[in-house]
């Protein structure tokens, strides 16, 4: 599995899941929500596939290729005469320019994907809602009303 690029095994997706629930748990019992035998609402979203539908990702997609194509002509003009070293060390500088610029796209569609989780979570009653991938088996898809809440905006 890849998040944000990198590459995540699944041993720690399932582990840092259960570490979210049982801190969630822990919480909950100590903030006065409903106790062990009482239920929980628990509700889970495909964050990928809500990112993948926000309306602006197909233009920060694009603006982020434009970015890249202006990057490589910045390398390939600045790169002539350079030693190896030299090469290398400005295909660093900009591949470090590349990644801020997608944090900078990206990171406003993710704020607003986990505003809607949270109004659409409120709105259904849900105790607790999970990344789809650490969800095995139960709990209520709320990818499909998140999404229609972003398109909303």
């Amino acid at each position: 599995m890849q998040i944000r690029g990198k590459q995540i095994a699944p041993v720690w997706l399932a582990t840092a899941g259960g570490v979210v629930i049982a801190l969630v748990v822990i919480l909950g019992l100590w903030a006065g929500a409903p106790a062990l035998g009482q239920s929980f609402s628990i509700g889970y979203v495909d964050m990928q596939k809500a990112v993948d539908s926000h309306p602006r990702r197909a233009a920060s997609e694009k603006a982020l290729q434009e970015f890249f194509q202006a990057k490589q002509r910045e390398f390939q003009q600045r790169s002539r005469g350079m030693s190896a070293v030299q090469r290398q060390e400005l295909d660093r500088q900009l591949q470090q320019q590349f990644l801020q610029k997608r944090e900078e796209l990206f990171s406003g569609l993710d704020k607003e994907v986990r505003q809607a989780v949270e109004k659409v979570a409120a709105d259904q009653g849900m105790s607790i809602v999970l990344d789809r991938t650490v969800v095995l088996y139960g709990g209520t898809d709320l990818t499909d009303a998140v999404i229609a809440q972003i398109a909303q905006k």
